[in-house]
């Protein structure tokens, strides 16, 4: 199975962004270590904004999230302080429900 792990991460304060990668990439590996098949595009994305400069928003990530997300089985939403209010999660989310992918919610646990 093939999972796709959903999270905010835009925010006009680079601090919170980069709050955001850490918690996420921390869950990520978690799961990973689990045995289980998994893809963080936050994860994946931060790690490329610092050799290319370029956008770190939704729009121009949307077409490289919902593709990657398109492949995959299942859908975890990592519920970590504002996955409610983000856009990308939020449209992660019925692009899983229109295209069948099944979604898991998981509750975030601050470390």
């Amino acid at each position: 199975m093939l999972i796709y792990i959903a999270s905010p991460y835009t925010n006009a304060e680079e601090s919170v962004r980069e709050e955001n990668y850490r918690i996420v990439s921390m869950i990520a590996a978690e799961i990973v270590a689990e045995g289980s098949v998994a893809f963080s595009p936050i994860t994946y994305g931060h790690t490329l904004l610092k050799y290319k400069e370029m956008p770190s928003d939704w729009p121009f990530w949307k077409n490289f999230c919902l593709t990657f997300l398109s492949k995959c089985d299942k859908i975890i939403v990592y519920k970590m302080p504002g996955w409610d209010k983000s856009k990308g999660v939020g449209e992660e989310i019925e692009f899983a429900k229109e295209n069948g992918i099944i979604i898991e919610y998981i509750e975030y646990l601050p470390k």
